[in-house]
């Protein structure tokens, strides 16, 4: 499955891109709180951008009306984002059949500290937060406690993307991006906004 990317060359003025919580609470009339925690959190992005040049506005505008809408995936990177480990090139995925909130990786070096929780890894479309930091031990092997929660099970020996990890998006609803002033070669200020989509 090949899933278009979000032109890396249009750079948003802000962009607020976060990982937010799935839980839940429920207060009785005696004001005692049922809290529980879903399945898993979700990234969301919402991003400005400003005095964009005609010629990009409209390669933007074209990218999201081949979306149509919700319907449509895309690869969305996160421009304000800065990875602090040493991740190194030989970090992959150790062990089969692997599911929640940890992933045992193989090919670190040995005893060191491999990232600092807040760092990211994309594995397969999806991306993943470092939520404790990562030491390896002396087989260059750990257990990453992340989130969201593993979206699949992946694959053995599947290598950790650390570098520009993305996550795949959707858009909330048809009326994403730049639009266009009566004077052509204007480009008014512009929003959009997506969140992680689930789909398989």
């Amino acid at each position: 499955m090949t899933i278009a990317t979000f032109p890396t060359d249009i750079l948003p003025a802000s962009l607020d891109f976060r990982l937010v919580p799935h839980s839940g609470y429920q207060q009785s009339a005696n004001r005692m709180v049922e809290t529980w925690r879903k399945p898993s959190a979700y990234w969301t992005f919402d991003g400005s951008w400003s005095r964009v040049r005609y010629l990009k506005a409209r390669e933007l505008r074209n990218f999201i009306d081949l979306l149509e809408g919700s319907v449509g995936e895309f690869m969305m990177w996160d421009s304000t984002h800065k990875q602090l480990g040493n991740w190194g090139v030989g970090v992959r995925v150790f062990g089969d059949n692997q599911t929640g909130r940890t992933l045992r990786i193989q090919g670190a070096t040995p005893n060191t500290l491999i990232a600092p929780a807040g760092d990211r890894f994309q594995l397969d479309y999806y991306l993943y937060k470092l939520m404790v930091d990562a030491v390896a031990d002396s087989n260059g092997q750990c257990d990453l406690v992340i989130s969201p929660q593993l979206m699949q099970i992946p694959a053995i020996n599947t290598p950790l993307i650390t570098s520009n990890p993305m996550c795949k998006m959707m858009l909330p609803d048809d009326n994403q991006g730049p639009r266009f002033s009566k004077r052509k070669l204007v480009v008014t200020d512009f929003s959009i906004s997506g969140f992680m989509s689930m789909r398989y």
